[in-house]
């Protein structure tokens, strides 16, 4: 049981970069605003150590709609990507490419509580609206129908 334990605790410590495995101090991971986004959403990524240089830096992630271009912003090169539309709730990899060199991080995608007429807890009855005018339309046409042949 002490084994697994100090085992386990060696492979945490590896993967949280606390241990001998762990990255070098300038290599820092890339930050993502907001926190956690929602599938179809804008966020901000920030890679430090990536500002503009002689080649294109670029970011990428299985949860970007496309790879991204950084633009360079003192030390660091920022870009704006699009979540991916489809993409299920979880974490899911990026990594930049700047220079020689790389950096990782990840994004949180939350699943879409948004209701479904529309976006921030906004309904839209626009629907209910075009039926209400559309049955409305036909009883009085049937009533102004009928109208029309009792006179006759």
């Amino acid at each position: 049981m002490r084994a697994a334990r100090t085992a386990a605790l060696a492979c945490a410590a590896t993967l949280t970069g606390a241990g001998p495995a762990a990255t070098p101090a300038t290599a820092d991971t890339i930050s993502v605003t907001p926190g956690s986004a929602h599938s179809g959403q804008q966020i901000h990524i920030s890679v430090p150590g990536c500002a503009t240089g002689p080649t294109a830096h670029v970011a990428v992630s299985p949860a970007f709609t496309a790879n991204v271009t950084l633009y360079g912003k003192a030390d660091t090169g920022d870009a704006d990507p699009t979540i991916r539309q489809e993409l299920k709730p979880g974490s899911y990899p990026i990594t930049a490419y700047c220079g020689a060199g790389t950096v990782k991080g990840t994004v949180s995608v939350a699943a879409d509580d948004t209701p479904s007429g529309g976006q921030g807890g906004e309904t839209n009855n626009w629907l209910l609206i075009v039926v209400f005018v559309v049955v409305a339309g036909v009883v009085t046409a049937f009533v102004l129908g009928r109208r029309g042949k009792r006179v006759s």
